[in-house]
């Protein structure tokens, strides 16, 4: 059998990009576990100093232990796909590629650039503190920044994000810059900015439910990249109302207010939301890997046991929180790819204007009917004056 140390020897190394330096990551008990997504856990690798430099940590994504020992292949490919494409990404907005390794196991390590914390984390606790909607100044840079990230990625990347929500998108400080992070079911644009599932089989629509725009959820033949910006209103729309889309309607369906639903919303928010979080200092993406960790050889196996005891423990009681019950489901299924109704009561400053239109700007029915993603940050742009006295 073989002992952590062992483990960490014989770790196969991948050269990235064009470092020949390899990245070396410990075991995942060995590793601060920062979030998780479907499939997938993300931990803290804090990198020793170098020539006496102290080095900025990194976000590492590989498969949870629930999947690990499943065998599952699916989530451990998709974080191939993901590295293949961020490795081609280069942009301020978007999340920065830092390198791929392959252990002897098979299992792969996606190494990526950390932000201070996801917007999705900043939601979430500015509704259980009842803090009403984020600032409109951090939504308006949240919204600029998005859409500048998305045009890239439809009109020079010819890519589908196809899975944008308010977990996946990063957040450096106090709003001094979003990142857009999860590209592992992104999809291809044609010369057209359409994806055509009939000619391209193989291709498969997967997001999030909530997210979805009504076209996805219809099982259309052909798609653009206006599904992004559906997923982009609701985004939008989390900012407002601090819970995910759709939700706020299940409470209602349930015969539930807010203050006595809570649970019955987290429910919903640990079924749909697939997040990841990560923390960051560095603010440009691509830069080639130039690490090689050190560990000590003290015997650690007792203390790896209890963390891998302890991180399937925690997998099972996240698999045991998401369930609920199959009327919530159906109430949930019904209103997947509407626009949902901003919360009763809702009062807001005339600073939201700007921002309450693109809400139901980018959550038209039909994708004809919402803006690009150049016509969104073009027009905050051009209000930038009305944005600054914020």
């Amino acid at each position: 059998m073989d002992t952590p140390r062992r483990k960490l020897r014989n770790l196969h190394m991948v050269n990235v990009q064009n470092s020949s330096t390899p990245i070396r990551v410990p075991p995942s008990p060995m590793l601060k576990r920062l979030g998780h997504g479907t499939g997938v856990s993300v931990y803290r690798l804090d990198r020793s100093p170098r020539c006496g430099q102290i080095r900025s940590p990194w976000a590492v994504k590989r498969l949870n232990q629930n999947m690990r020992v499943k065998k599952d292949t699916l989530f451990n490919e998709r974080i191939v796909h993901e590295a293949e494409i961020l490795r081609k990404l280069q942009h301020p907005n978007i999340v920065g590629f830092r390198g791929v390794i392959t252990n002897e196991e098979g299992l792969n390590t996606l190494a990526l650039e950390m932000c201070t914390t996801s917007l999705g984390s900043i939601l979430e606790e500015r509704h259980d503190e009842d803090l009403g909607p984020l600032q409109a100044k951090h939504t308006y840079k949240m919204i600029m920044d998005v859409a500048l990230a998305l045009d890239f990625l439809h009109t020079e990347a010819r890519l589908l994000h196809g899975d944008l929500k308010s977990f996946n998108i990063l957040v450096k400080g106090e709003f001094e810059i979003c990142k857009l992070c999860d590209f592992g079911v992104s999809l291809p644009l044609d010369e057209q900015g359409e994806i055509n599932f009939v000619k391209n089989p193989e291709l498969r629509y997967v997001g999030t439910s909530l997210w979805c725009a009504p076209e996805v959820m219809d099982d259309v033949d052909i798609i653009d990249s206006k599904a992004d910006i559906f997923s982009f209103g609701l985004v939008i729309y989390e900012t407002l109302a601090l819970v995910p889309p759709h939700t706020l309607e299940l409470d209602a369906a349930l015969g539930e207010d807010m203050d006595s639903s809570h649970d019955l919303t987290t429910d919903a928010e640990k079924l749909q939301r697939k997040h990841l979080t990560f923390s960051d200092n560095e603010s440009k993406g691509g830069k080639d890997p130039e690490v090689e960790e050190e560990h000590t050889d003290n015997d650690m196996s007792q203390d790896v046991a209890e963390e891998e005891k302890k991180a399937v423990e925690e997998e099972e009681d996240d698999t045991k929180e998401n369930d609920i019950s199959d009327f919530s489901l159906n109430n949930l299924h019904s209103a997947y790819g509407t626009r949902p109704p901003l919360p009763v009561a809702f009062q807001l400053s005339d600073d939201y204007n700007c921002i309450v239109e693109l809400f139901y700007l980018c959550t038209n029915t039909l994708s004809e009917d919402r803006p690009a993603a150049k016509t969104v940050w073009q027009c905050l742009e051009n209000n930038s004056a009305n944005v600054t006295t914020l």
